[in-house]
């Protein structure tokens, strides 16, 4: 037993130490290649669906990328979690109802409150987002029940 766990340890310092001897250049373009596939780094369509402040002021922030991933992140994580993968057939759906039911890109709607909720639609610096919680002013209906929907392909034990 002793035996193996020392092999075990031999071969991880191995591994270790032979990845930072291929330099940093090396180490970094491997895990930029990890971080593109995460919403830091993404270059195609995403949608960012939120809520967040009240006492604690913490958001959660669910992220569907336009490849089908679904991550999720609070404010306080420093990592995003896969959530899921949806089918190529929901994932296209949705960005369709986001721009053009919802038509994100023209809209103007930014009235948060103490607790607030927010969607957006983002590709590479392109930003579009409808924030809403302020009691005296109603957020449009699409984007409510846009929402409602979205937070509904989420599984109720993935949710943060």
């Amino acid at each position: 037993m002793q035996r193996s766990f020392f092999t075990l340890l031999t071969l991880l310092l191995l591994g270790i130490g032979q990845t930072f001897a291929q330099g940093p250049k090396t180490v970094y373009s491997s895990l930029k290649g990890k971080l593109s596939n995460t919403p830091l780094l993404y270059k195609g369509r995403q949608i960012v669906v939120g809520s967040g402040g009240g006492f604690t002021g913490e958001s959660v922030s669910y992220y569907l990328l336009d490849n089908g991933t679904l991550f999720a992140k609070r404010s306080t994580d420093s990592t995003f979690h896969v959530v899921s993968k949806q089918t190529i057939a929901n994932t296209q759906r949705t960005f369709r109802l986001l721009e053009n039911g919802c038509k994100i890109k023209s809209a103007k709607f930014d009235h948060p409150g103490n607790r607030y909720y927010f969607v957006s639609w983002k590709k590479g610096k392109q930003e579009h987002a409808v924030k809403w919680g302020d009691p005296k002013h109603t957020v449009p209906a699409s984007y409510n029940q846009f929402y409602k929907s979205f937070m509904a392909m989420i599984p109720a034990s993935a949710r943060l």
